[in-house]
């Protein structure tokens, strides 16, 4: 992946504004279900409005939030603020006021941008916090209301008599802050530039990607979240394409605005593009014959949804990776492939990856897990007002992603998880997202999130959430399933019958929320006590006769059988600790005759069991499926 970096798109937005409005004038630039403006409307309106904000008085740098559903002036509003040189915040116009309400504090927002239907939460709000102002955006449907606020209509078809757009802000300066979905605590607010916003465009949507004048980019994601900021505001203005929005992501909405729209570029959340295959297969369709590229925003989608999605559309859907921090794409697939199954594809060329071990932030030998590390002229400038946390994840131009991921010889990139979103059961790690994606390919399941839940003697366990598709679920083959491709203490501890996923506005897994979730049990690992004290007399009999012995925690019961695994074993063989994943069968009735040392060999099992047996010391180390001749 060796594009040409488009440098020509890398520059101020009202220098972009005016070279659109000059070659392209009439030329849709964005739409939503009321109105439309062009390119040469969109550089006027942009520059009233933003003569207008600093009369109002949005000082130069101040922070002004933009409180909008997905609709032509949220997109206005993002430029007309850096036209004032201002800072824009776009947040998430379904908060609750107490979310609200941290976030004017946490950026000191010294302006609201906000539509009719807002309106009242953000006057509660504001009841505390004087000083703030706020402009009203009018309901496109309905009547014009008297406020007695400035209309943001006004702003934009008038020029303000004594301010001009500043037209000014560096190309190094804040010019945007975007709040992280908060999946780790308090969001943070994550300040960026225009250099480093539009630096992805540059680098992968126009070269890459092959964003154009003459695509019309279907939007159905919130304009407050970073691949709207980075893809839809920012790219779409970049290119002179034309960009769709829409506020919703119903099926039935995308695909028939898809056809009337004849949409080229087309991106959304896994559980989109699952619904718009559910769909297609239910009522039928007409071909969306000008649709070249379906991008895969949030989370990877699920082996089977690409293999569904191609039979019902003809087309792949296009998986990818990013972060607000990182300034948008992080890695990519190629709209021409090769399709590698469960990767996010190849690092965004001019940007460098590393995958490292997060104790010691060496590289880790190619084909193994490690931590992504970043570093791009994309990255962030850092967490507002946050030195402590800026300074725990950028360091000598790296940013530290949290995520943890492998990458092949052909430099695909694999996510396996979260660093915070490990469960540790029993001293293993276990990444969520490994089981997630055998659970998505398992046929009835529609969903599936696994979160941890608190165990006696374990720690934690993994169980899963799973929602309903067509043909139901079937507890077995998902059993089956887990058996077949992950390891003994992997498996989940229970299985329940959900509704719905919960997932954050940027189709992220909220994992907190798992466990607070109505369902129904479908299946539960069996664990009566008289199996709990056999796990452990197995435990004595091996020598460990401290009952507080490390080893005993990390114990955990092989299901179909009396095996009990230790997991990240130290077993003692002649004097030498060596450490190793084991397989220890135990015979509860069985008792040793001589002194409890042991020795560890690997079994005769095939290299994919890759289990380790037992012996005692005084007698030759038994082979796979022989321990228990040994008694």
């Amino acid at each position: 992946m060796s594009e040409m970096f488009r440098a020509d798109l890398v520059r101020p937005l009202h220098e972009l504004l005016a070279g659109h409005a000059e070659h392209r004038p009439r030329q849709p630039a964005f739409r939503d279900a009321h109105r439309s403006v062009t390119y040469a409307e969109l550089a006027l309106r942009t520059a009233r409005v933003a003569g207008h904000l600093a009369e109002l008085g949005l000082e130069r740098g101040a922070r002004a939030v933009i409180y909008l559903p997905n609709r032509v002036e949220t997109v206005e509003s993002y430029l007309a603020v850096t036209r004032a040189s201002a800072v824009g915040v776009p947040l998430n116009p379904q908060s609750t006021d107490a979310e609200l309400s941290f976030l004017l504090d946490d950026c000191a927002a010294r302006m609201v941008i906000t539509g009719v239907a807002q309106l009242p939460q953000v006057r509660r709000v504001l009841v505390d916090r004087p000083g703030v102002a706020v402009v009203v955006v009018p309901d496109p449907s309905g009547p014009e209301e008297e406020h007695g606020l400035p209309r943001y209509e006004t702003l934009a078809t008038t020029w303000s008599i004594r301010h001009p757009p500043r037209d000014d802000l560096g190309m190094d300066e804040p010019a945007w802050m975007l709040y992280t979905s908060g999946t780790t605590g308090r969001p943070k607010g994550v300040v960026s530039t225009q250099r480093s916003s539009l630096w992805a465009t540059g680098a992968c949507t126009a070269p890459v990607l092959g964003l154009s004048p003459e695509d019309r980019v279907l939007w159905p994601m919130p304009l407050f979240h970073a691949v709207a900021h980075n893809v839809c505001v920012l790219g779409v203005l970049a290119v002179g394409a034309t960009a769709r929005i829409t506020d919703g992501l119903a099926a039935d909405e995308i695909l028939r605005t898809a056809r009337e729209e004849r949409s080229t570029f087309l991106v959304g959340v896994p559980t989109m593009y699952h619904h718009m295959v559910e769909r297609a297969r239910s009522d039928g369709f007409d071909a969306l014959a000008d649709l070249r590229l379906c991008m895969v925003a949030g989370s990877s989608c699920p082996v089977s949804l690409h293999e569904s999605f191609r039979a019902a559309f003809g087309l792949p859907l296009l998986d990818s990776y990013g972060s607000t921090e990182t300034g948008g794409a992080i890695t990519t697939n190629l709209p021409e492939g090769p399709y590698v199954p469960g990767s996010c594809g190849l690092p965004v060329p001019g940007l460098t990856l590393r995958l490292t071990d997060p104790r010691t932030g060496e590289e880790v030998p190619g084909g193994e897990e490690g931590e992504v590390w970043v570093s791009s002229p994309a990255l962030m400038l850092g967490y507002h007002r946050q030195d402590e946390a800026t300074a725990s994840v950028l360091s000598d131009g790296w940013y530290r992603t949290g995520d943890i991921a492998w990458q092949d010889g052909a430099g695909y990139v694999t996510i396996s998880g979260r660093l915070k979103e490990l469960i540790i059961r029993g001293g293993e790690n276990i990444h969520p997202g490994e089981i997630e994606k055998v659970l998505g390919r398992v046929e009835g399941i529609a969903d599936a999130a696994v979160g941890a839940k608190p165990h006696d003697t374990l720690g934690e366990v993994p169980v899963a959430y799973l929602v309903r598709g067509p043909g139901g679920i079937d507890t077995d083959a998902v059993l089956a399933a887990c058996r077949a491709e992950l390891s003994a203490f992997k498996l989940p501890e229970e299985l329940y019958e959900v509704d719905e996923i919960p997932r954050n506005p940027a189709g992220k897994i909220a994992r907190k929320r798992l466990a607070g979730l109505p369902g129904r049990l479908l299946w539960r690992r069996a664990r009566t006590a008289q199996q709990s004290s056999r796990v452990y007399e197995g435990a004595l009999e091996l020598g460990l006769l401290d009952g507080a012995h490390p080893l005993l925690q990390a114990a955990v019961e092989l299901p179909g059988g009396d095996g009990v695994l230790f997991s990240g074993l130290s077993c003692r063989a002649a004097g030498t600790l060596r450490r190793r994943p084991a397989r220890w069968p135990v015979r509860p009735s069985w008792r040793p005759r001589c002194s409890p040392s042991w020795c560890c060999t690997p079994g005769t099992t095939s290299a994919a069991d890759g289990w380790w047996n037992w012996a005692p010391a005084n007698r030759s180390c038994c082979p796979s499926g022989t321990a228990s001749s040994c008694g």
